[in-house]
Parts: C-alpha cells; structure tokens; sequence
C-alpha cells in the first residue's frame, strides 16, 4: 500500500512500494551505531495515499526490538579505523532508548540524535 516515503542521502522523499508478500525492515539508530554510520538508520514517513483526489485508508504493524537493556552498543572494532573517526561513543541500549523517549514524549530535543536531527533539517526545504 503506497504512503510509505524514505529520505534519501540527498535529502529527498521517495515513495516505497514492497513487492506483494514481503517484509519490510528499517533498520534503526542502533545499527548505524554499530557501523559508524556505514548502515544507516532509515529516515521515513507515512503520508497517507491519495488516489483521484480521495485519501486512501492504510494499514501498517511497527515492532520495535532494542535488545538487552544492559548491553554496551559500539562501534565495531573493523569500523572504527576507516578514516572517518568514531561518530558514537559507546551507550548502553537502556540509555539510547531512554534519550529517544525523552526527546519524543516530552517535546525535548534529543542531544545524542544530533545526526538524525541534521538530516531531517537539510531536508525540510525538499519536501515532495
């Protein structure tokens, strides 16, 4: 069902259409901790789809999986030499969540989403 947008690396929307059957995966802030940002966090929205002028009704399921609360997220050791220096100090996953929380729940800004946060200005001006 159409309504699904990611932003790409260039700051511009593009719709996703999963083939029929198929499981749709975004992977999260945590990965893109793991890899210095070599797999990131996928950026996305839903806007709901509009057919000959009529918005369309759209159905969609989230699971959200952190991991063990106490476990230290890193960079891998194989990723952390590559020239680009360390973008992420390592944080426990009870931490990462808790700084996303605050920020959603309460209007706060989200002082460890600082690269997120850039993305979604830069693309503020290239709405679709």
């Amino acid at each position: 069902m159409a309504g699904l947008q990611v932003l790409d690396r260039d700051g511009l929307w593009h719709d996703v259409m999963p083939a029929d059957g198929a499981l749709l995966v975004n992977l999260g802030d945590l990965t893109a901790r793991i890899t210095n940002d070599r797999w990131m966090s996928t950026l996305h929205r839903v806007k709901p789809p509009v057919v000959n002028g009529t918005i369309w009704r759209r159905r969609s399921v989230a699971f959200f999986h952190d991991g063990n609360a106490d476990a230290v997220v890193s960079t891998l050791d194989s990723l952390r030499d590559l020239g680009d220096g360390l973008a992420y100090e390592p944080i426990t996953v009870r931490h990462h969540v808790a700084a996303k929380l605050a920020g959603s729940r309460r209007g706060r800004k989200n002082l460890a989403a600082v690269r997120e946060a850039g993305r979604v200005i830069a693309s503020a001006g290239r709405q679709a």
